[in-house]
């Protein structure tokens, strides 16, 4: 106590001097209009880049909080959607449904954040922060938020490989709508926003900008998920089938969150499969 008593002796004219100083430029401030805006701009110029810096540091964790909330939002809103359940008739169900429909859910859903992509290789991958301790198991659907991203191999604890849509092992069931024909879609190489779908008859109609969705006749995707569009076609003289060029709805060049789709019927229908003959 002694001691503050002396530095405040010691120190008490420099004190009374740095208060009526103060004073001084607030009056200044306040009853002067040139010493008011050079003070004003004087002081923005310092506290503004800080001011800058502070905003754009608030504005990147609203962004994440309101990213990861719309991604919820979505996979809410894919988790109603009628291709994620099996439809069957009731007589007697159906005399107290609207629909006349019962549904059992046929896949479930899972988000995951992209910690590894490529898009220039011969063969592309993704690795996503879900793995074997998040109940993710290969054969999974990969979806972007705009489109098919890929289907899940190999998974390990914490993390999961993804094979990529761009990948030449990659083969996807397609149907190009409104003509309803099934082909198949692979990866022609080069361009990330480009793919190929396959095996489409040369009578058929098919015209630029037609929508290519999943066939649903795998026990992978779900039916009617946008793979891409129609952007460029052909008549082919080599064969009976349509060269034609999509352009791919998931951009691969920014995935960052991604959804797992996971067919709660698969061991099911595997066991069923396993039992065909071979011809």
């Amino acid at each position: 106590m002694n001691s503050i008593r002396e530095l405040l002796k010691r120190y008490f004219h420099i004190l009374v001097f740095f208060a009526l100083l103060i004073l001084a430029f607030v009056l200044i401030y306040q009853n002067n209009n040139y010493q008011h805006f050079v003070i004003s701009t004087t002081m923005q110029k310092i506290t503004g880049p800080v001011q800058k810096f502070a905003n754009n540091i608030h504005k990147q964790f609203r962004y994440a909080k309101e990213n990861a909330y719309l991604v919820q939002q979505n996979i809410e809103f894919l988790k109603e959607k009628e291709r994620m359940f099996i439809f069957s008739e009731d007589s007697v169900y159906s005399i107290f449904s609207s629909t006349g429909k019962h549904k059992r859910k046929m896949y479930d859903m899972a988000t995951a954040h992209v910690v590894f992509n490529t898009i220039n290789k011969t063969h592309n991958y993704i690795i996503i922060d879900k793995g074997k301790k998040d109940g993710i198991t290969p054969d999974m659907a990969v979806l972007s938020p705009n489109g098919v991203a890929g289907v899940v191999s190999d998974v390990s604890d914490n993390f999961s490989t993804v094979i990529s849509l761009l990948n030449p092992n990659s083969r996807i069931s397609a149907r190009i709508m409104p003509v309803n024909q099934i082909g198949t879609v692979v990866w022609i190489g080069y361009d990330p926003a480009v793919a190929q779908i396959i095996d489409i008859p040369q009578h058929l109609m098919v015209a630029v900008g037609d929508s290519v969705v999943t066939s649903g006749y795998s026990d992978v995707f779900p039916k009617d998920l946008l793979i891409g569009t129609v952007m460029e076609k052909y008549d082919n003289p080599n064969n009976t089938f349509l060269t034609i060029k999509i352009r791919l709805a998931t951009d691969f060049r920014n995935l960052n969150n991604v959804y797992l789709i996971s067919n709660l019927y698969k061991h099911e229908l595997d066991s069923l499969k396993s039992k065909f003959k071979n011809e």
